[in-house]
């Protein structure tokens, strides 16, 4: 099982290549799997991705990060 914070790079990176892939059937798809694991967790993709800018550097991966 993954830990929760490796979804949320998964959501960051998701959203990265559809930013990289703009009005192309790959930045829709990148969107679409960004928001089905976000919402796993009770977020939306960008909420995900706000989590991971905000943390910065430290991902937590290694400690609770509540």
């Amino acid at each position: 099982m993954r830990h929760p914070q490796d979804d949320l790079l998964i959501v960051y990176a998701l959203s990265r290549v559809a930013q990289e892939y703009k009005d192309t059937p790959t930045e829709d798809h990148a969107y679409e799997l960004a928001a089905e694991i976000a919402n796993q967790h009770g977020l939306t993709a960008a909420e995900a991705v706000r989590q991971m800018e905000e943390r910065g550097q430290s991902h937590c991966w290694d400690e609770d990060c509540d």
